[in-house]
């Protein structure tokens, strides 16, 4: 499976995300903002029915099902390090694929020129009104 194939998986799984949260929409709600409350036209009239009796709950034991587990905190930690672990090393592949190819002796260190850079001029003869400038300069 090549790079387009693990691409292709990977955009097919992130567009399978947001069709799986539309399906928990609430029922025939034509409001986004109020997904739980039954959606009617703003025109229509209400019966005339008596307001329904609220029931409260005297329970006092709290429940525990709000939240994630360690364990599914621990799988998404490992699945966004496994995720950014194969972006970075298609990315050091492909890098390593395109860059230009060293000589031997320059990836060893042994210095030199690098391509493509001017050549250090050759030291020239110096005059003999040179050679008599620079001896003056000399202390004696």
């Amino acid at each position: 499976m090549g790079v387009r194939g693990v691409a292709l998986v990977l955009a097919v799984w992130a567009f399978a995300l947001p069709a799986g949260a539309l399906a928990q929409g609430g029922g025939s709600s034509s409001n986004p903002f109020a997904p739980g409350l039954p959606g009617g036209s703003p025109g229509s009239t209400t019966s005339s029915a008596p307001p329904a009796q609220v029931i409260t709950n005297t329970n006092t034991s709290t429940s525990a099902g709000g939240g994630l587990s360690g364990g599914a905190a621990v799988a998404i930690a490992l699945g966004a390090v496994v995720l950014l672990g194969g972006i970075s090393y298609f990315i050091w592949r492909d890098a390593r694929r395109r860059a230009p190819v060293r000589s031997g002796a320059l990836a060893a260190g042994a210095g030199g020129a690098r391509p493509g850079s001017k050549a250090k001029p050759k030291p020239r003869k110096l005059s003999p009104a040179e050679r008599r400038r620079r001896k003056r300069g000399r202390a004696r």
